[in-house]
Formats: structure tokens, C-alpha cells, sequence
């Protein structure tokens, strides 16, 4: 059994349906279940809550290995892990971020202080660092409905966005395999796009016709802080958004079709499973 957290969100839900797509018993750790929507009938659902680390580790009883999701700043990543280890110390595969290799930036501290803590542990762990999420671009869906527009502050700047489908699948084989544990894995898309391009791609697939506008960082910055986001965090985001448009966003991996067999879909290929997320 094969127990995940995050299951609402990204990356949790596709892994839990890979899983159970390759006939793997899954038991999804959920504050709400009601969250978890057509899922919840396919899975072991255990309740409990980060803040109450006892939870997770009851959750573990009897779990191969787990993956955990714990954001950039866990409100107490160390008692996480010691519930873990007290709990039959099963192994884990740990979504971190490509940005916890470099330290210039805020949130890659964040997520590189989470790494030395499972370091720290002594469990048994698989890193997962994907690059931007090819669902980030879900963020426009409220501009592009009202005006046909998607605000820009990377420019021409180029990365190789990662579906989560395809972390899914490498978190899969990382649950499945334990040969995998030790390793961190950098993972990106296997194509380089502008947000130009991203939108002109979005243009065919949704047959209308959108536009591209450039703001500033710091209207970026604002624009996050308005839908909640703490500003700290927004500032920190806007540092991977700044590296992207002055040109430092563009390296990609073979990670995925190493560890997976297949090569990481194309933004194309995503947008159009996702098509009515925009429309």
C-alpha cells in the first residue's frame, strides 16, 4: 500500500490514479476528503492534518512508502518525519523544486532547508525537483475569459515547463522501485516555450484569438498579493519570474524519460487535455 498526501492538489491526484491504474492499493492522507472528489470512492482515505504530525504517521502503519507534499515551509517538516519513522519509517518520495539548487533564491532556501531536514531523518528518501508546472498557466484563466489577454512579466524568456502528469509518473516509479532511493531527481519539460508562444499554442487550441501583454514584476508581485498569496511568498516567486525573463530559466533535463521510458509531453499536448479548465 502506498500512501499520498497532497491528493487534491497537482501532483497527489495524479499520482494516486497512476497508481491505482497499475492495480496498486492507495491510501490518500486528506484533511477533506470532500476535496478529493470522484477519487474518494477509489481510494483508503485516512484524515488528519499536517499541524498534527501524530496523524501522518498513523496514516503510515503498514505503507510501502509515501509521498510527500509538504510545500515550501511546512509548518514543522522535522515532527513530519520523526511520525514517519516512529511509524514503520517507509520510504519517501519528497516534492521539493528545481529552485532548492540555487541559493540566491528565496524559495529554493525554503525548499533546500525541507531537503536537509529529510536528509536529517535518516528515512529512506527519493527528491523530486520539477521545474514551473505547465499548470500555472490555470492562472489566466480568469483573464482570458474576460478579455482574451494573459499578463505577462517573463517577456521572451524561455523555460521547459513540466506537466504534473509527467512528475506523477516519475513519482510512480519511485514509490514502485526502491532503487530509486538516494537519488534527486531534476526534472523539466522537453521543450522551451516563451509565454508568447505558450499563448499563441492556447490560441489554436481553444480557436480564439489571445494576446500576450507585458507587465512589470513588481505589477506581478501585486497581482499574486491581491489573490492572497503572502507577499513574501510573491516576492520570492517573482525572483524565479525575474531569472526567466533575463534568460537563466532554460535548462532541461533527460530525468523524466530516463526514470519513466517516455519523454515529457509537449505544452500542446497538456493544453489540450485541459482545454475546458480555460474556456
Amino acid at each position: 500500500m502506498y500512501l499520498i498526501t497532497g491528493a487534491s492538489g497537482n501532483i497527489g491526484g495524479h499520482i494516486a490514479r497512476q497508481l491505482l491504474e497499475a492495480g496498486q492499493p492507495v491510501r490518500v492522507f486528506a484533511r477533506d476528503p470532500a476535496k478529493l472528489g470522484e477519487l474518494a470512492d477509489r481510494v483508503e482515505i485516512a484524515g488528519g492534518d499536517f499541524s498534527h504530525p501524530e496523524t501522518l504517521g498513523a496514516a503510515a502503519l503498514g505503507a510501502k512508502a509515501v509521498f510527500l507534499n509538504a510545500g515550501p515551509n511546512p509548518p514543522d517538516l522535522p515532527a513530519l518525519l520523526a511520525a514517519l519513522k516512529a511509524n514503520g519509517a517507509p520510504r519517501v518520495v519528497f516534492l521539493s523544486s528545481i529552485l532548492a539548487g540555487d541559493a540566491e533564491f528565496f524559495l529554493g532556501r525554503l525548499h533546500r532547508a525541507s531537503e536537509d531536514a529529510l536528509g536529517a531523518s535518516g528515512l529512506r528518501a527519493t527528491v523530486l525537483r520539477p521545474s514551473g508546472f505547465m499548470s500555472n498557466t490555470l492562472r489566466w484563466a480568469d483573464s482570458i475569459r474576460s478579455s482574451d489577454v494573459v499578463y505577462n512579466a517573463m517577456g521572451t524568456g524561455k523555460a521547459p515547463a513540466i506537466a504534473p502528469e509527467d512528475i506523477a509518473a516519475v513519482a510512480v516509479r519511485a514509490l514502485l522501485d526502491p532503487a530509486l532511493a538516494g537519488e534527486t531527481l531534476e526534472l523539466t519539460g522537453g521543450e522551451l516555450l516563451n509565454v508568447p508562444e505558450q499563448v499563441e499554442i492556447l490560441s489554436g487550441v481553444l480557436g480564439r484569438t489571445l494576446r500576450s501583454v507585458d507587465v512589470s514584476i513588481e505589477e506581478s508581485v501585486q497581482g499574486m498579493v491581491a489573490t492572497g498569496i503572502p507577499e513574501p511568498v510573491a516576492r520570492g516567486v517573482a525572483q524565479s519570474l525575474e531569472a526567466v525573463r533575463d534568460g537563466r530559466g532554460r535548462a532541461m533535463t533527460p530525468t523524466v524519460e530516463r526514470i519513466t521510458g517516455v519523454a515529457p509531453r509537449s505544452f500542446d499536448a497538456w493544453a489540450r487535455v485541459h482545454a475546458a479548465s480555460f474556456a
